[in-house]
């Protein structure tokens, strides 16, 4: 069995989840899903980072004290993953006190490693992005500096800690060399190497003075650590990572043989693959194998703004239409490599296409003809009475199930959902050419038909199930299958479908009119 570790960002706390923070969630849990059901061991975390100048000032402005209002936003995280049927294992929150107590001995070791060192920090700071700028990699516009993505910048001087980034700057060049595949899509990895790495990694950063909601050196307690320290070790410390019981760390972590898998947004990728290997090499602790770099969820206009009333909540969307619907949607129209559009009218169109005409539809059909045909029982029948256009879609079938870890690897759902789509539409095909109203009720070619329809439906069933979590859920129950006999390990065994009893068809998903 082989151990994967998988975690989304540990979301900032600063406002309500959005559909960017849905479909970061949505992927790294169905990746977690599939190995689940591939039979792998699998631990998933995800979490809040809650601490920061931007958090206290939002709390400052609804009149609520820093922890409330983390507290509130907390529950509107897990009320939204709870919905889309998230099924994580681990909550990492950066203000538990036993994470809180860890940050301050992981500081206290990097300084003892002399990886840090006090300074003064003069330059520009995007306080919305808490990030640090200087002039070359500001954006100037009408005489004012901007960050990448369009906040003001503010002239900064204070006394600060910084990490001494420069000192690994050979090492983490060999480490890209050795790790080629490490970041998914492999141009983000090249991107970063040119834009930051080639020109010279510049010290960081990582205390400040003016302000207090966060946690504190303990060399100098007026030196709050910076929230990127604070947060990236929220990885480890959410699995027990310092603490006396710290198993599921040694186990999903610090194991050389485990897979260790970071989903994040392209725009957070400088921070998890320069900033986070330099913090674990210094610590001595075990590096990510891979870190999933997706791109962002855009409209025609562009990206998505409160201003421009473009913007989707998911929240109204899985009220409306259901969890599946728009977790389908994301996976499908969202590929990890590029921007992807979002368009109601295609929210639409590829739920009444893909889900009530095809998948559910097919469903549907299929224990139709089992009750019509054979009173309800998948009839017994021998291999060998399989004829040509019965084999064709047992081998299609077959080369499905064969392929879903290789999809699942490279995080290509929206492939994977096509090759679903491919064969839903032949089996389909499969009905037409066949004719089986035609048929003798108990001839042969009767029972092949009912066996390899519904060895279609049951590899349907069970690989779309990480993705339609409800729906699958009920079309497992219609056709009466067990977790045990809709196992990977018997999936490929048609002859088990032999004297299965189903039940009456009822639509899965209605078309939306």
């Amino acid at each position: 069995m082989n151990k994967y570790y998988i975690t989304t960002p540990i979301y900032y706390a600063s406002g309500n989840p959005h559909i960017g923070h849905a479909f970061t969630t949505i992927l790294a849990d169905t990746f977690a899903s599939y190995k689940r059901k591939l039979n792998n061991d699998v631990i998933f975390l995800t979490g809040m980072d809650e601490h920061g100048q931007k958090i206290a000032d939002k709390a400052s402005s609804v009149k609520m004290q820093p922890q409330e209002y983390v507290d509130s936003i907390c529950l509107k995280f897990k009320s939204l993953w709870t919905k889309l049927n998230i099924n994580y294992d681990f909550f990492i929150r950066t203000t538990n006190p036993s994470h809180c107590s860890v940050i301050k001995d992981v500081f206290s070791n990097l300084f003892k490693n002399d990886d840090v060192y006090l300074d003064k920090w003069d330059g520009l700071y995007c306080p919305q992005c808490e990030e640090n700028y200087n002039k070359t990699s500001a954006i100037e516009k009408d005489g004012e500096l901007y960050c990448k993505v369009g906040h003001k910048l503010v002239k900064k001087s204070e006394e600060s800690y910084f990490l001494k980034l420069s000192k690994y700057q050979k090492w983490l060049e060999e480490f890209f060399e050795n790790n080629p595949k490490l970041v998914s899509p492999s141009n983000r990895l090249k991107e970063l190497i040119n834009n930051f790495v080639k020109p010279g990694i510049e010290d960081l950063s990582i205390t400040r003075t003016s302000i207090n909601w966060g946690v504190p050196t303990n060399e100098n307690s007026k030196h709050v650590i910076y929230v990127w320290i604070d947060a990236l070790m929220s990885y480890l410390t959410g699995i027990g990572y310092g603490l006396k019981d710290d198993k599921i760390y040694q186990q999903f972590w610090s194991n050389k043989n485990s897979c260790r898998i970071h989903v994040i947004g392209k725009e957070i990728t400088r921070f998890h693959c320069i900033y986070w290997p330099i913090i674990l090499k210094s610590l001595g602790l075990e590096l990510p194998t891979k870190i999933v770099s997706h791109g962002w969820i855009i409209t025609k206009e562009g990206k998505m703004s409160k201003s421009l009333g473009n913007v989707v909540d998911p929240n109204e969307y899985i009220e409306k239409y259901g969890a599946d619907a728009l977790r389908y949607y994301l996976l499908k129209n969202v590929p990890i490599d590029n921007d992807g559009i979002y368009s109601h009218d295609l929210f639409i169109e590829t739920f009444n296409a893909d889900l009530a005409n095809n998948f559910g539809n097919y469903i549907s059909r299929t224990l139709g003809m089992i009750n019509k045909y054979a009173n309800g029982v998948i009839p017994r029948c021998n291999k060998n009475i399989f004829n040509k256009l019965d084999n064709k879609i047992i081998n299609l079938t077959n080369d499905l199930i064969d392929s879903v870890d290789n999809y699942v690897n490279d995080f290509k759902f929206n492939d994977l959902i096509e090759k679903i789509l491919n064969l839903c539409s032949a089996a389909n095909k499969y009905i037409e050419s066949n004719k089986p109203w035609t048929f003798k009720v108990d001839s042969d070619e009767m029972k092949a038909f009912l066996n390899v329809v519904s060895y279609v439906a049951r590899t349907l069933i069970f690989i779309l199930s990480p993705i339609l979590k409800n729906g699958m859920k009920i079309a497992q129950s219609l056709y009466n299958f067990s977790d045990a006999e809709i196992d990977f390990n018997e999936l490929k065994n048609i002859d088990s479908l032999s004297n299965h009893k189903v039940n009456t068809a009822k639509p899965i998903y209605l078309r939306i009119i």
